[in-house]
């Protein structure tokens, strides 16, 4: 994209004299016309939403990097403050828009057939990128993960396991990612883009440079099951599922 094709992309034209104006221009700066209430409202509430997005994403990420790199947060009961923590902001977020996003919590044509193809799916995407990954681990790194070394020990280690790994980040990152984030980005953009974006900010709180290679395209669907469903329940089954196999990988 040329310059010239950025800078026509950031203004509108004049509802007077047709002069290309900043979007967001109360007055045309050639013959003086005040524009339209609708257009400066339609930015200043697309900027709105930006910032409520970033502000939860902010969250987030802070809540990531804590429990990545602090190590006076590398406890159990601070590992279970963050997920928590997360999860409260996953759902007031939501809650934000509750008049439109309650849309998404209704199960729209219910499909037994399509939860068993999802959960086909999700199970042998799980399969896949544990072996993929422990290859990778070992190749790279010269180790293998042990992603519930916290736990070990745990009386209710199979309980907790499957809570925090696979029931809440399927339930609360579906409400937060594809629930509120994705909804409030097709307000802002278009559809590919919206998807996109969530998709790789759903990437990179993860924390895992060597996960990328399937976090994203793990996202995109999820993103595209989300928009083609249009409810986040199908997205949260087969995040559960995936999820799931991959504690049974490691508690069994």
């Amino acid at each position: 994209m040329t310059t010239g094709d950025t800078e026509n992309t950031e203004k509108t034209p004049c509802i007077q004299c047709g002069t290309l104006i900043a979007l967001n221009g109360r007055f045309c700066n050639n013959c003086g016309a005040r524009q339209s209430a609708e257009v400066f409202n339609s930015f200043e509430n697309k900027w709105s939403l930006l910032k409520q997005a970033a502000l939860f994403f902010s969250i987030d990420i802070v809540a990531c990097c804590l429990a990545k790199f602090a190590h006076a947060f590398d406890t159990l009961s601070w590992s279970l403050f963050i997920d928590i923590t997360m999860a409260v902001a996953a759902v007031f977020f939501f809650a934000i828009n509750w008049t439109e996003n309650k849309t998404l919590l209704i199960w729209h044509h219910f499909s037994w057939q399509k939860l068993a193809a999802y959960a086909a799916i999700g199970m042998g995407g799980s399969f896949l990128v544990h072996y993929l990954v422990g290859w990778l681990n070992l190749v790279i790194y010269s180790k293998d993960e042990n992603y519930f070394q916290l736990l070990k020990g745990n009386l209710f280690i199979d309980f907790l396991v499957i809570s925090f790994t696979a029931v809440m980040p399927a339930l609360f990152e579906e409400l937060g990612f594809r629930g509120y984030l994705l909804q409030t980005l097709l307000k802002v953009t278009d559809k590919e883009q919206a998807v996109y974006i969530s998709a790789f900010l759903f990437a990179i709180i993860h924390m895992s440079f060597i996960s990328l290679f399937w976090l994203i395209p793990f996202a995109l669907f999820l993103s595209f099951v989300r928009i083609k469903e249009n409810t986040v329940w199908y997205g949260v089954f087969f995040h559960f599922v995936f999820n799931l196999t991959g504690c049974l990988f490691e508690l069994l």
